[in-house]
Order: structure tokens, then sequence, then C-alpha cells
């Protein structure tokens, strides 16, 4: 029988339970919950660079940049040239990606299912506690 004092064990499997269930959740709108990560972010401030998209996703740079490929193959976004930095690349979202903005808050959907029979202190603590936890696990 595993620990169930493992706190990197259980945080594992709570994670890869609650990806698939926000996977299937999206299904639906054929999208993913890597896609919907971006998308979210996009939603709130267009045009991000995708070392933003990264930041924002907690991915590194290569990660976000397939990521963004995929997106781009498809429609749901498009790389464009910088106006101010011919270098720098920013990703816009699609008129495709825009007729799914409604989805921005989809992650209250996937607390309510995760977080069910939860009272409302509790979910605030929990919440406040893994926040905490990864603060310590960046150092």
């Amino acid at each position: 029988m595993p620990p169930r004092d493992s706190l990197g064990r259980l945080l594992n499997l709570a994670t890869a339970a609650a990806n698939t269930r926000g996977n299937d959740m999206l299904a639906v709108h054929g999208l993913t919950l890597g896609h919907w990560v971006l998308l979210s972010a996009l939603w709130r401030s267009d045009g991000l660079l995708v070392s933003e998209l990264a930041e924002y996703s907690g991915n590194n740079v290569p990660a976000a940049s397939r990521m963004v490929d995929r997106m781009v193959e498809a429609g749901l976004v498009e790389r464009r040239g910088d106006d101010n930095d011919r270098r720098a690349v920013r990703v816009f979202l699609t008129g495709h990606a825009k007729t799914m903005s409604s989805l921005c808050g989809f992650y209250h959907s996937v607390n309510e299912v995760l977080m069910a029979g939860f009272s409302p202190q509790e979910r605030n603590q929990l919440l406040d506690l893994l926040a905490r936890v990864a603060a310590n696990a960046r150092g």
C-alpha cells in the first residue's frame, strides 16, 4: 500500500484526475486543457509573446511554442510579427477562438466538480494551502 502522507504522490494523482476531467469537459468544444490555458490568457490579453504564454501556463518556452504550433494548425491562433520589434512574434486569437471566449471562466465549472462537498471555508483553505505548496516548491 502506497504511503497516504506522500504529498507528491497525492498531488500527482489529483493533477492527473483533474486534467482528465477538464479535458473531458472541454472535448465538447473541440479543445484540450492545454489549449484552454493558453486561450484563457489570450482572451484576457490578445497578442501575447510565446514567452508570456509560457510564463502564464507554467511551461517552458519550447513547450509553449509547440502548443501554439498545434493551435495554429487547429485554427485557434495565429502568429504575427511585433510592429515594434522585428525579432518578436506575438500570438493572436482567430475569429473562431474569439467566439469561444465565454469559456474564459471554465475553471469555475472544473472547481465545482473537483471541490464538490467542500464548504466555502474548506475551498478557500485548500486554495491557500496549494498556493503555499507551490511557492515552497519554487523555493
